[in-house]
């Protein structure tokens, strides 16, 4: 802790004080077994306003704290108070000012960038032009006083550990539900036909090892390409003068719906609606899965719903009793 305090001390980061206020610091363990000095905000942030706006002074926001605030700041250790010149980790809206800062800053250079806070991801297409594209970053960020971390820093990997997923320059079955995302909300049950593909995208950092193309994944690409050129991609108009139909379908893969009307006995698809089911809501009983999918339905389908008559189809005849019916907590 000591020694913490004086390299801040040394760089001007932090100053001594001697408020009625004060935070305890405290001392947590990083990855590399080295030591941060953590401070316990929780009083100050339970007091503060969040702030849910572009700061419009962003070079103020992260070099200097007002003088008027910094005694705010006070963290008390066993040796001494002292306050911060600077943005301190651990207040409530340090986060957004930081991101906004680092957004700013990045910002003509999105197009090869990626920015979670204090992490950058930097990709390109070639050699030759990620050297432009670190170039670009690298000599951007220390313009505004910001400086880099060796030992954090990662450069000229084909595959990355980012916010606990792993990314690598393939990915093709990534980019094929990019690809065929688009046209979701055209194709009924696109979620329930493409979770198989999706439970093997979805790998966290260390569950990476178990991403294995089988035969379930096979399947769905091909009927889902079958879909694409079998199925019409169009969806009707709605009219004003009669009642929407909305069908809900759920089971333990996916839930989702389908929007129509029926307009002189013939049936118009206004709307698609589908997504895979979580792993806490694989364990609601039927009828609950039901009602979710409407819910998430009228959720998604809002705009096509507002002002309208609605009629719903459901196959759980004990859903239509739901309203009338008293629900106890599990």
């Amino acid at each position: 802790m000591y020694k913490i305090i004086q390299e801040l001390l040394h760089f001007g980061l932090i100053r001594p004080s001697d408020p009625p206020y004060a935070a305890p610091a405290l001392l947590v363990a990083k990855h590399d077994g080295t030591w941060r000095m953590a401070v316990d905000y929780k009083k100050l942030n339970n007091i503060t306003v969040k702030d849910n706006h572009p700061l419009p002074n962003m070079e103020q926001a992260i070099q200097l704290l007002g003088e008027e605030d910094k005694f705010k700041t006070t963290l008390i250790t066993p040796d001494s108070l002292f306050e911060w010149n600077v943005l301190a980790q651990g207040l409530k809206n340090s986060p957004p000012s930081f991101q906004q800062v680092m957004t700013d800053i990045l910002s003509t250079r999105r197009q090869f960038s990626l920015i979670h806070i204090n992490d950058i991801v930097v990709y390109s297409r070639s050699f030759e032009e990620h050297l432009n594209h670190l170039t670009q970053v690298l000599s951007a960020l220390p313009k505004h006083n910001f400086q880099f971390n060796p030992v954090k820093c990662s450069i000229f990997h084909q595959q990355i550990d980012y916010l606990s997923h792993t990314i690598s320059k393939h990915a093709e079955a990534n980019k094929f539900l990019g690809a065929l995302s688009w046209y979701r909300k055209f194709i009924p049950k696109f979620a329930t036909i493409a979770a198989s593909i999706h439970a093997i995208t979805n790998l966290t950092k260390t569950n990476r090892h178990k991403f294995e193309c089988g035969a379930s994944q096979s399947q769905a690409i091909l009927q889902l390409k079958q879909l694409l050129i079998t199925s019409s991609l169009f969806l009707d108009s709605s009219d004003d003068n009669y009642p929407v139909i909305l069908t809900g379908d759920a089971s333990e893969i996916g839930i989702g719906g389908t929007l129509q009307q029926n307009i002189n006995g013939e049936t118009k698809n206004l709307y698609y609606h589908s997504q895979v089911t979580s792993s806490t809501q694989r364990r609601y009983d039927p009828i609950e899965l039901e009602a979710l999918a409407i819910w998430l339905c009228f959720q998604r389908m809002r705009s096509y719903l507002l002002g309208r008559s609605i009629i719903i189809y459901t196959d759980h005849c004990s859903l239509c009793k739901m309203m009338n019916t008293s629900v106890q907590n599990r």
